[in-house]
């Protein structure tokens, strides 16, 4: 995959299109991976950017796994949009908005992980209920590979007698509803909202790939960039669906203080 700061003209011409927005997953994009969710941390130089860029863009938002709500104390940038849940919810007007028909999962959930918490007693395990979805961590455990089998072979069944989706991530096990809501899905609606002929997205795991299918999904004059940000545990999916790289949370860094550069017309120092 082409190294990004290589073809950075691109970038240039995107960034002329209006109207334009960026859109940025958290964990692994612009806060470092770090044993557990509660120890991450955004990154003050992306925060400077991303404050910058939302002041001159149609719009900048955090699409996250995490909760709306959680996303936003994290960022804290008023104005940008936060998006969470993986899609299944938003933080809008200083309060978190659900997606209709998702109001009953939190129940499914709890009650799955109720039934989980009885199975499953590894040293290790990191339970996240977050309302509509759940996050299964098994980053701490000693050894991953059986500490995945031990999470799925736990809530497959259970899962999915309460219409829930199993999905494996990067060292984390999701419960998602099964509805047609994802990263992807947000997107593509915020791209309609602010009717944006032009995008780039930042991402690092399997769910940000939702969203650079769905930019590129999107018919001309529209413009998307897919930009993947590569680690030693980046999902080959990535790989396969970025336009280009860039090489962990300090390139980033890097990236959004040149794009505020160029669009605040100030000298890239």
């Amino acid at each position: 995959m082409p190294y990004l700061f290589d073809h950075f003209d691109v970038v240039k011409d995107l960034l002329a299109i209006q109207p334009f927005g960026l859109f940025t997953d958290v964990d692994g994009t612009i806060a470092e991976i770090v044993p557990t969710p509660a120890e991450a941390r955004v990154s003050p130089v992306c925060r400077e950017s991303l404050k910058t860029l939302a002041g001159r863009l149609a719009v900048v938002a955090a699409v996250s796994g995490r909760p709306a709500a959680e996303v936003r104390r994290m960022v804290d940038i008023d104005e940008m949009v936060y998006i969470g849940n993986h899609g299944y919810d938003r933080w809008a007007g200083g309060e978190v908005e659900l997606v209709p028909g998702v109001e009953d999962y939190p129940a499914r959930i709890r009650k799955v992980l109720e039934e989980f918490d009885k199975l499953v007693t590894i040293e290790g395990i990191i339970v996240e209920n977050k309302g509509p979805t759940a996050s299964i961590h098994y980053r701490r455990c000693r050894d991953h590979e059986a500490a995945l089998q031990a999470v799925l072979s736990a809530v497959e069944s259970p899962a999915i007698d309460a219409g829930l989706r199993v999905s494996p991530g990067r060292l984390v096990v999701e419960l998602k509803p099964l509805l047609e809501v994802s990263k992807g899905t947000a997107v593509g609606s915020l791209i309609e909202k602010y009717r944006l002929s032009g995008a780039i997205c930042l991402g690092d795991d399997l769910t940000d790939v939702d969203i650079f299918v769905a930019l590129h999904r999107k018919e001309l004059p529209f413009k998307g960039l897919a930009i993947g940000v590569i680690g030693k545990e980046t999902p080959p999916q990535v790989l396969k669906e970025a336009d280009f790289s860039l090489n962990g949370v300090s390139d980033v860094e890097r990236f959004l203080k040149r794009i505020a550069a160029e669009v605040t017309g100030r000298p890239d120092s």
